[in-house]
């Protein structure tokens, strides 16, 4: 969703006369929501057909003139609901399933394909077909973010008269294999700690995930590698990320709110490809990208060296 943003303002820059709504999962439903290129957000957890169907007729009722998919899913229930959206026109990815693709559906006015060696948000912007925008700014953005910002601005006023700066650690990917384990966590702060003794190493955690946290923590077993607190909303783990300096974390949500405010990035990839789909959105950055399927294989101090390169930048 915040890879998404930039869409929604340069389409908004572009005609701002049209009518954008955005139906969102209630885990993106959070960084939307305040967008103030957007009319009106509506919720769909994906669910049970019977719940699936009320949010739709909802959304027919709309009669939209464009509906533009995003997901890269093929299934039949997917293209379904979407057929039954009653859009005038319908955009989306063109994907290869069943013999066919999504193109060969008779139901699409235009598709694109999603190479594996460009942003995805370009391949986004595509997909718009002739409704794309000229001289796009592809700057992600997030939204009444201050409101939020009262424990993280308290947090950091405590440690600047101690410290020159903070880096912000995250060990959590989105699954095991792209999450760093505890032991490979703690001896990374700790090198961090030793390298950039004046900079408070601040590891943060999701949320039910304290002890695993404090854990990275006392492994570290270094003063200036600390517990944040605990975050209860992903906009108070934004202001938090907007008064660091330098982020590290696996290829995560973490990273693009990291870029939304052009912080210097050093993330962590599985040999994936997602490097190339989901590369930080930022100036300065860096990519470890594993040889195996396990951030945990990362060199380490390989890390350390591009970490320098940041730094200096």
């Amino acid at each position: 969703m915040i890879v998404s943003t930039p869409l929604l303002r340069e389409l908004k820059a572009a005609w701002p006369d049209v009518v954008i709504h955005v139906a969102a999962s209630s885990v993106n439903h959070d960084i939307i929501r305040d967008c103030p290129h957007v009319d009106r957000t509506v919720l769909w957890d994906h669910g049970s057909l019977l719940y699936n169907l009320k949010v739709i007729a909802g959304l027919r009722r709309q009669r939209y003139d464009l509906i533009l998919s995003m997901s890269l899913r093929f299934s039949p229930s997917y293209q379904f609901y979407l057929k039954l959206l009653g859009g005038r026109h319908l955009h989306g990815p063109r994907i290869a399933k069943y013999g066919t693709t999504t193109g060969n559906l008779g139901m699409y006015d235009h598709t694109v394909d999603y190479p594996a060696d460009r942003h995805i948000l370009q391949t986004y912007f595509d997909a718009l077909g002739a409704y794309k925008p000229e001289n796009i700014d592809y700057r992600y953005e997030l939204y009444n973010v201050d409101a939020y910002a009262g424990k993280a601005l308290a947090f950091v006023a405590g440690l600047e008269d101690s410290y020159a700066g903070l880096v912000c650690f995250n060990y959590q990917g989105s699954c095991a294999n792209r999450t760093l384990g505890k032991e490979d966590a703690a001896a990374l702060c700790r090198q961090l700690a030793d390298r950039y003794p004046d900079y408070a190493i601040v590891v943060i955690h999701p949320p039910g995930d304290r002890e695993r946290a404090a854990a990275v923590v006392a492994g570290s077993d270094r003063a200036n590698v600390m517990l944040s607190f605990a975050t209860a909303h992903v906009l108070e783990l934004a202001a938090l990320v907007r008064e660091c300096d330098l982020v590290v974390s696996p290829d995560t949500a973490v990273i693009h709110i990291a870029s939304v405010y052009n912080k210097k990035v050093l993330g962590f990839y599985v040999n994936s490809g997602n490097h190339r789909w989901f590369y930080p959105m930022c100036d300065h950055f860096r990519i470890m990208l594993s040889p195996t399927d396990s951030i945990n294989d990362i060199d380490s101090q390989a890390t350390i060296s591009a970490i320098d390169e940041l730094m200096a930048t």
